[in-house]
């Protein structure tokens, strides 16, 4: 089981004692941090041209990107493009091929005891014990952190009702549902109040109520200027959360920038959606100077265009020279989806 081998990795040798401090659920990270530390806050994790093989299967290939302190860095990427064995050799738990991870100016995994004194990580798949309690969960990591009784079992109670589980705190947590499961394990996650979190797939799974659930708690911490790294293929997500993300594809990043800058990068993505009130010749359509592609269900059209205000005037003449009616009509900007499915067409 991965998540006790995480856990036997983490606690392989001396830990913080933390057992005079009473943070709130959500403390402001840059208080605690030390000098070293803040002269290195621009960049708190960087990663150099990093490698993993799987036999002949190259996992992640080559890759290359730095995190902000403060930020939420989001990589984001289909089924099998490396997300999570990213997570995994930037945590420890398994060692790269080659390149080189620095993490609050410290190397990976050279240096992991002392860096997993700093980070909170949320595995893939939750990490509850099934015949422990919910409570019972958080004590244990609680103690494995080496925090006091007192602080322990605050912390506990804070936690437990911000996810909303304190009501059902002494179940066991094999009754959980898979949203409470989630809940409870990014509890766990947070009882180390870790300057770094690393979260992979938070919210997968999940039913659109917890799943609202977890991208709360997730804002919440990114406001008290703790740094997070996540992995999603959740479009709605990566721009709800993401200060910046990395879009990767067969184990390379194909670019990382915010959602916005890559939104606005492609411009061809970029379409006008216009509704007349019967349905209109598309091939005419087509044949409008700077339209590069159409798209229609019924009356409704989407044009692709570098210029969709040009594009819009152009229908618009088109509509009152065939006598249609515009019921409505909008320009759009390219979505984060659109830019993903761009950059991950490639070998599909």
């Amino acid at each position: 089981m991965e998540t006790i081998y995480y856990l036997r990795k983490l606690f392989s040798g001396s830990y913080i004692e933390s057992n005079n401090l009473n943070y709130s659920i959500y403390p402001d990270m840059s208080a605690y941090l030390l000098e070293d530390e803040k002269k290195m806050v621009n960049q708190v994790i960087v990663v150099s041209h990093l490698t993993k093989k799987f036999g002949d299967l190259s996992a992640v290939d080559n890759i290359s990107f730095e995190v902000q302190g403060g930020e939420v860095f989001g990589i984001l990427g289909p089924n099998g493009a490396g997300k999570t064995t990213t997570i995994r050799m930037l945590t420890g738990v398994i060692s790269p091929m080659s390149g080189e991870i620095s993490i609050l100016n410290q190397s990976m995994p050279r240096d992991a005891v002392v860096i997993r004194e700093k980070i909170g990580v949320l595995p893939e798949t939750a990490n509850v014990y099934g015949d422990l309690t919910g409570i019972q969960n958080l004590h244990l990591y609680g103690k494995l952190y080496g925090l006091g009784n007192k602080v322990m079992r605050e912390r506990s109670e804070n936690l437990l009702r911000e996810m909303s589980l304190y009501e059902q705190r002494n179940q066991i947590a094999k009754t959980y549902s898979k949203g409470m499961k989630q809940r409870l394990s990014l509890a766990m996650t947070l009882m180390s109040q870790g300057r770094i979190l690393f979260l992979d797939e938070p919210t997968s799974g999940l039913d659109p109520k917890s799943a609202l659930q977890i991208r709360g708690v997730i804002s919440g911490l990114a406001a008290s200027q703790r740094t997070i790294l996540l992995t999603t293929h959740n479009m709605k997500e990566a721009e709800e959360l993401c200060d910046r993300v990395a879009i990767m594809n067969h184990g390379r990043i194909a670019a990382v920038d915010t959602p916005g800058n890559l939104r606005s990068a492609f411009q061809e993505r970029q379409s006008v959606v216009i509704e007349f009130s019967s349905s209109p010749d598309i091939d005419e359509i087509r044949s409008i100077s700077g339209v590069k592609e159409v798209t229609s269900t019924g009356s409704r059209v989407r044009c692709y265009a570098s210029d969709p205000g040009e594009v819009l005037i152009q229908l618009v003449n088109h509509a009152r020279k065939n006598k249609l009616r515009i019921l409505h009509a909008q320009t759009e900007s390219a979505s984060l989806e659109d830019v993903f499915l761009d950059l991950t067409k490639e070998g599909e």
